[in-house]
């Protein structure tokens, strides 16, 4: 079965200290997914994370416009200072510029996964269905379990997990339905299969990590997972499809 691949972890645009092998633009990630059968891809900007999110994601929408295999991740972060737009507004703002879902690095952005500092902003995703991704390292498993505490409801995909996190990502998958993980560094021996059985296929998203991983090694840590060729479609796409059809 040919499976039809839509990566939810991918960055385009130049950042600090890149290796020789690492590449920053629209054409060349493309390209690079698109050998290894990767058709679309879920992106985010490089500036939106290094140096601001507004910044960032501007630049987003003109590096991308014309390019409809990539979607618009865009960056968010509180609003109090007065640097994002108001909840509502930002939303609102997203939609207009077709941008799907939401990336938070609260690590680098120097704020707190928590709803004194950004509990108005988690609200409306969670209200609107606004997807949101994280990664691992920018936060813990007890600020994301305290997130999904106080928002039930937030569609929250944690991503670079490492091998040895079933033991707390396990308690979130029994108790938050909308609580996903990507899986390009979820890796596990017998991991995927797990999952599936015990919680679905529905649980688990494809991404890459590109450009800093090499993406057929994602790909081919759901092409050749013992399980049925319906749930390997669910993760290669269909997933991340459904998450991006909120209103």
């Amino acid at each position: 079965m040919r499976l039809d691949f839509f990566d939810c972890n991918a960055q385009i645009g130049r950042f600090g200290a890149p290796e020789k092998e690492h590449y920053f633009e629209p054409e060349e990630l493309t390209s690079r997914l698109g050998e290894c059968g990767i058709q679309r891809a879920l992106v985010f900007h490089a500036l939106a994370k290094e140096l601001h999110p507004a910044e960032g994601n501007r630049a987003l929408s003109e590096a991308i416009r014309g390019k409809p295999e990539l979607v618009a991740c865009w960056v968010a972060m509180p609003h109090h200072t007065g640097e994002m737009p108001p909840p509502s507004e930002f939303v609102r703002e997203m939609k207009l510029a077709g941008a799907c879902a939401v990336r938070l690095f609260p690590a680098y952005h120097n704020y707190q996964l928590a709803d004194w500092c950004i509990g108005e902003m988690l609200d409306e995703f969670e209200a609107r269905g606004v997807p949101v991704f994280i990664e691992a390292g920018q936060t813990n498993y007890d600020q994301l379990a305290g997130v999904l505490r106080s928002h039930p409801k937030l569609r929250l995909v944690v991503m670079q997990t490492s091998y040895r996190c079933d033991r707390q990502i396990y308690p979130l998958f029994e108790k938050y339905e909308h609580f996903k993980v990507e899986t390009s560094s979820y890796l596990a021996a017998g991991g995927i299969e797990a999952i599936c059985k015990r919680f679905g296929a529905e649980r688990l998203v494809f991404g890459t990590g590109a450009p800093y991983t090499e993406p057929g090694a994602a790909v081919a840590s759901i092409t050749f997972a013992d399980i049925s060729d319906e749930a390997k479609q669910a993760i290669a796409s269909g997933n991340l499809e459904r998450l991006l059809m909120w209103e």
